[in-house]
């Protein structure tokens, strides 16, 4: 068994190797949702394929590089890419490279000078590595991938495209997504669900030509940077196997950790799904795992900082409380008051708007001033009436003005008068909220810690996808 793969694509003695797409057509169900609470991406839902290669991002937008140095123990051919597909137009035996975007074109030099020049940047130039034996590597600035780079100008931002074959994808994927030293069959559900979560998401970043980036807004990759042995099997034994529901492939969704039980995804992005439903999670070890069980705070500044930074002006947070939960324990509604308004978050975004505390949507929030009985008055600009709280009292008497301290209020209809007693907390005002949660990530489709626990329980993949995504069944793709 040939573990790294071989790649077919390329034009090599002038001759144009094309591999067949092999392609599954469906349409996909449609599912808005945020993925990821640091950058934020909306997968794509639209007909799709299920290719044999990708297009994977590496260097674009806010990294966007123009020049890199490329390392190759066999040397490079050069040429273009026309979506997956490689035509040889040169090469050169130099180990190293550089790689630069520069007037409008692309050059590739060594030792100073051009081996190979592409005039025009938005063709691009695509790079491969030479054949050595069965594996294709070259390194970028010193991090290994598979397959071939493509450099191009997108829509006038430098681009750089590692095409490489899927199941290759996957040998990074599950590594940087799954510990390698789990058990081999929690590591090939892994592998079905991240195969699944390519497919369905081709063209995810059009805008920038390829399919998927390598951060975690889609599947973090980093090359064979995390490879180890444990990472071939899972893909390999696993390799054109996916999920499909009525005949289409699956949109699957797995996070770390997600309690007693996984949420329905209606609950966290609107939508209902026959198989991304709450399923039990009993075999997760939920108190033994990272952040399975976590705390956080935020003071009142910090809050109101977050909540200006992503343009929601209530002024300065004065409450934050948590008002609808799903039978599951998740929060639906929360809502953050502030001395200019109230804005409530549902669902997902209950969760991603304090993502700097909050791991899941499975959590209590406290620091509401609750059980204080602290008088509070009307005040009236001309505008607003805003809730003032009341520390002391000014009489205007005819000797003046006279301040009492706020211990006891009267009030008086003119022939009865009745007394309020206030009682005050023994603790200090609060100052901010603390919050304290279950799980890890947004708790739809599979618990990677609960496939754990079922793996090491004796359970096989199988059993593990169709617990967690009951409905589907498992097939091959190709």
């Amino acid at each position: 068994m040939n573990i790294f793969g071989s790649f077919g694509f390329g034009r090599i003695g002038g001759k144009k190797n094309r591999r067949g797409l092999h392609k599954i057509m469906a349409l996909v169900l449609s599912i808005s949702f945020c993925v990821c609470a640091v950058s934020v991406c909306t997968p794509v839902f639209a007909d799709y394929s299920i290719p044999s290669y990708l297009r994977i991002g590496l260097f674009y937008g806010a990294n966007e590089k123009s020049e890199v140095t490329l390392s190759s123990e066999h040397g490079f051919y050069f040429g273009t890419y026309s979506g997956t597909d490689f035509t040889q137009t040169g090469s050169t035996n130099a180990k190293e490279i550089k790689v630069a975007f520069t007037n409008g074109g692309v050059a590739a030099t060594s030792g100073g000078s051009v081996v190979y020049k592409a005039d025009d940047a938005a063709v691009g130039l695509g790079v491969f590595p030479t054949v050595g034996g069965m594996e294709r590597r070259l390194k970028i600035d010193g991090i290994e991938y598979r397959g071939g780079l493509d450099f191009k100008n997108v829509n006038g931002k430098n681009v750089i495209t590692n095409v490489v074959f899927m199941n290759n994808y996957l040998y990074g994927v599950i590594s940087r997504e799954m510990s390698p030293s789990w058990a081999q069959e929690a590591l090939k559900a892994q592998a079905v669900c991240a195969r699944n979560y390519a497919a369905n998401n081709l063209g995810k970043h059009s805008e920038y030509g390829f399919d998927l980036c390598c951060n975690v807004c889609c599947q973090a990759y980093s090359g064979t940077r995390y490879e180890t042995d444990k990472s071939y099997v899972p893909v390999d034994s696993t390799a054109n196997q996916i999920l499909t529901y009525n005949g289409k492939p699956a949109q699957l969704y797995y996070s770390a950790s997600a309690g007693a039980r996984t949420e329905d995804v209606k609950n966290v992005w609107g939508n209902s799904v026959p198989y991304l439903i709450s399923v039990d999670n009993s075999y997760e070890d939920t108190a033994n795992v990272p952040n399975g069980i976590w705390t956080g705070s935020l003071t009142r500044d910090e809050a109101t900082t977050i909540m200006r930074n992503k343009g929601y002006n209530v002024g300065n947070v004065t409450s934050i409380k948590a008002t609808e939960y799903s039978e599951n324990g998740r929060v639906l509604k929360l809502e953050v008051m502030g001395d200019k308004g109230t804005k409530v978050f549902e669902r997902e975004a209950c969760r991603t708007i304090f993502n700097t505390v909050t791991k899941s949507q499975q959590f209590t929030v406290s620091g509401n001033n609750e059980g204080q009985n602290i008088p509070t008055v009307q005040v009236s600009d001309g505008n607003d009436i805003t809730p003032k709280k009341v520390n002391e009292i000014v009489m205007l008497t005819a000797a003046g003005r006279a301040t009492l301290e706020a211990k006891t209020l009267f009030t008086t209809n003119g022939t009865y008068q009745k007394q309020y007693d206030i009682t005050e907390n023994s603790g200090a005002e609060n100052t901010g909220f603390v919050f304290n949660g279950t799980g890890w990530g947004h708790g739809v489709g599979m618990s990677q810690y609960g496939a754990k626990g079922m793996a090491e329980a004796g359970f096989s993949y199988v059993d593990i996808l169709l617990h967690y995504f009951p409905g589907t069944n498992l097939e091959n793709a190709y």
